[in-house]
């Protein structure tokens, strides 16, 4: 059961993407880029435990806890108790008569009730010997359960820093992609001028529209990676980034 809610978690997290923020991405211009910025680390591993890959781990927890208390007064399966009431009503005809007496009957009825309560133990050697080793073995399966939720935000944490820096170094990349581009465009309606002024020929007019498509080309295949690691990362932290550029 817990095997089939982790896939469920994991499916929900990795492609279920917020559809506000996919159109958020969508409409960021260069300029957005610019001026975007993170929120700190620390934050996001804040935000990142409300992760239910994380949160799976205190429903095990609970649920071992509440299996330990179960297991603490397993004792009292040693000891039954019963109770039993009753409630009835007797009644009966009698006849008689004699010589000097006609026959006649008569009827009698009473109600009785009582109480019955009893109690008995049993307790079998092994189970009450063994008791202690379960006890500590649930205890056990908490301390797991703990170090496992652990290991797993040690690993979240991990992936959430990759990002970051991923996303620091591409925003640095793609500014310089942005002026570059933005310097490509000016070369081309320059050379274009020229052209239609007749200075420059159509060969040169083409190898600059050439330098704009492939600066336009690479500012998209940055932009494609930046955008991807900003939906992950708002994603495994579950914090809302891209809306508050």
């Amino acid at each position: 059961m817990i095997r089939k809610i982790v896939s469920l978690l994991v499916f929900s997290i990795f492609f279920l993407v917020p559809i506000q923020a996919q159109e958020s991405i969508a409409n960021m211009v260069p300029e957005d880029y610019v001026n975007f910025k993170l929120p700190p680390l620390d934050s996001l591993f804040e935000n990142a435990k409300k992760n239910p890959l994380i949160q799976i781990h205190d429903t095990k927890k609970e649920e071992e806890l509440g299996l330990l208390s179960k297991e603490k007064k397993s004792w009292l399966k040693y000891f039954s108790v019963g109770t039993s009431y009753h409630y009835g009503i007797q009644a009966y005809t009698s006849g008689y008569s004699d010589s000097a007496t006609p026959l006649y009957y008569q009827y009698n009825n009473n109600a009785s009730s009582y109480y019955n309560v009893g109690g008995s133990i049993s307790i079998p050697l092994d189970d009450l010997f063994d008791r202690k080793r379960r006890i500590k073995n649930q205890k056990l399966l908490i301390k797991e359960s703990e170090y496992m939720k652990e290991q797993k935000f040690d690993e979240l944490k991990q992936q959430i820093i990759d990002l970051y820096t991923t996303v620091l170094s591409n925003l640095s990349i793609l500014k310089l992609k942005s002026e570059y581009m933005a310097f490509a465009k000016a070369q081309y309606q320059v050379a274009e001028n020229e052209f239609i002024n007749g200075k420059v020929d159509a060969s040169s007019l083409s190898g600059r529209k050439r330098i704009q498509i492939e600066a336009a080309s690479e500012y998209e295949s940055i932009r494609a990676i930046l955008n991807n690691s900003l939906l992950k990362l708002e994603m495994l932290s579950r914090t809302s980034i891209i809306n508050k550029k």
